[in-house]
């Protein structure tokens, strides 16, 4: 296979080139990805399993958008597991949060691998119980020295003390050189980095619940826990919606009649037409996690949630999401949905957009909600320029940062150690309340708000250039939905007066000033008749650059 930049001879399906050492986009033969070729390092993986989109015609009963797995984003993934090692905190949270809970959804991000990332995750977890072990011993052995010959008791002490101290300091140094260079230098550099490598669980348990996240990654249903609908996808950009006469016909000319099913199909059709890299359009269906036990139509529950006692099933079939788009007032809501993945995998936007054709098919309403994911966190980036062997600064960092550790590591690995012994009991009564709630009382919330990729997400780009590139995909994206409405509605002889006044409201929701003075605005108003566009922001720091 031809190098895009060299055009040096690769084998395909190898990212990068042998000859200039550069990452090629590369494509299976039968997906087809349409616009020039991508040379700013923004390309899709290897390993592409999603199909192409399929174009189809526009009919009585078009089928929804046809599904499969994105692209997986092997640079967020590789730096999540590196998290996942360096991260207590993270980690711990991640496997409490997603491993352990049986009945819960999982938040699905674009491009992670969440499987693997648990899979470092479990490996730190057992790597880190063994050093809380051997550290809550070291005052029984001090015991025990003492215990022994206590006649020379107050000089023993302190010689135990500092020979504890010691213990502890070396402990920590050998635990971080196994970290760094038993694990994430052999297994999470980019050139080395492959998913089937990641260790496997000894425990049964945790290799099957492990096989059903895998699955769910690959499920269309999103589970939100809160009021916040969209876990897994990032911070709220911005969100708009507009409500369109689709009974006014041109001059001239009578309405032609059209199914909902129909405008989404035109739309995602001319959305998966973009050059952009790494976009992709699919149906997702959004519903509450404490509406699967009451509140859902018995068709929707019986898909979702098949066994109460169970995890909610993440995919669900296509003539169920087509019905769904044609009920208007149900809790589970389906969306077309368009992601756009960047620089590896490391900056997505996603375009969750739903359209909702009113009864009498006079009214069309259409809503839209931007989200980002930013890049992760700059200390998980580091493993790319960790060399094979430390070097004596490098050495000498890891022991100032053990020695100031080892003060509070004892306590700590005493206290992590005890919760340890108590898990099995804990783990016994939450399954017991869980049970409770969900058969008796009927309140349990099978939704999630945790998610690894957004907790482990920085508020700064590490590049000029990535913020650029988000308001590109935004930008373009947008204009390509209004135009392939516009579009629609000119095909079935739709005036499209009011939508064009309608569009440049929303478009055009900041005003720039150049010269000495900048102005950046998102809802301003000038003039008579006009309107200020109605974005809304999220009450959350947006990414700034460093």
């Amino acid at each position: 296979m031809k190098c895009g930049r060299c055009a040096g001879d690769d084998s395909p399906g190898h990212p990068v080139c042998a000859r200039c050492e550069q990452w090629r986009p590369i494509q299976p033969i039968s997906v087809q990805v349409p616009g020039p070729v991508n040379n700013d390092h923004t390309v899709p993986p290897a390993r592409i399993d999603a199909p192409a989109r399929q174009v189809t015609s526009s009919g009585p009963s078009p089928a929804p958008v046809a599904r499969g797995r994105r692209p997986l984003a092997q640079d967020t993934t590789r730096y999540l597991c590196v998290a996942m090692q360096t991260d207590r905190r993270l980690a711990a949270a991640t496997l409490e949060q997603v491993l352990d809970e049986p009945h819960k959804a999982v938040a699905s991000s674009p491009g992670v691998d969440l499987a693997t990332v648990l899979k470092y995750a479990l490996a730190a977890r057992d790597r880190q119980r063994i050093r809380d072990l051997v550290l809550a011993l070291l005052p029984f052995w001090a015991v025990l020295g003492l215990l022994s010959d206590p006649a020379v008791m107050p000089i023993m002490l302190a010689l135990l003390a500092a020979g504890i101290f010691i213990a502890t300091w070396a402990v920590l140094i050998t635990e971080t050189l196994v970290t760094y260079y038993r694990v994430i230098f052999p297994l999470l550099r980019r050139e080395a980095f492959d998913p089937a490598d990641a260790p496997e669980p000894r425990s049964p348990h945790d290799r099957a619940r492990l096989a059903e996240i895998a699955a769910s990654d690959r499920g269309n249903v999103v589970v939100s826990a809160s009021y916040r609908p969209f876990p897994g996808y990032g911070g709220e950009l911005e969100t708009w919606s507009v409500t369109l006469n689709m009974a006014k016909a041109e001059e001239g000319e009578s309405v032609i009649p059209f199914q909902v099913h129909e405008l989404y199909d035109h739309v995602g059709d001319a959305i998966g037409g973009l050059g952009l890299p790494g976009v992709s359009v699919e149906d997702r269906l959004v519903v509450n996690g404490r509406d699967l036990l009451r509140g859902l139509d018995p068709q929707v529950r019986r898909a979702v949630l098949p066994d109460p006692l169970g995890t909610p099933v993440l995919d669900i079939d296509d003539a169920l999401m087509r019905r769904l788009r044609d009920d208007l007032i149900g809790h589970a809501r389906p969306y077309l949905t368009v992601f756009v993945a960047g620089w590896n995998g490391e900056l997505v936007v996603t375009i969750f957009l739903r359209l909702a054709l009113l009864p009498g098919r006079d009214l069309l309403f259409v809503e839209a909600s931007y989200l980002l994911l930013p890049p992760s966190r700059d200390r998980y980036r580091k493993v790319d320029g960790l060399l094979g062997h430390p070097t004596g600064r490098q050495l000498s960092n890891i022991a100032c940062e053990s020695f100031v550790r080892s003060f509070l590591a004892v306590p700590q690995g005493l206290a992590a150690t005890l919760s340890l012994l108590r898990g099995p009991w804990n783990g016994w009564t939450k399954a017991r309340r869980d049970r409770r709630a969900i058969l008796f009382d009927r309140t349990f919330n099978y939704g999630t708000e945790f998610s690894v990729r957004e907790r482990s997400n920085d508020n700064s780009y590490f590049r000029y250039f990535q913020k650029l590139d988000q308001e590109l995909y935004v930008k373009t994206v947008e204009r390509r939905i209004f135009d392939a409405i516009t579009d629609f509605m000119e095909r079935h002889n739709i005036d499209t007066s009011d939508f064009s006044q309608r569009q440049m409201t929303i478009l055009n929701n900041g005003v720039f000033v150049t010269g000495q003075g900048r102005v950046d605005a998102q809802n301003i108003a000038a003039g008579k008749g006009s309107a200020a566009g109605a974005a809304a922001r999220q009450n959350q720091p947006q990414p700034q650059a460093r």
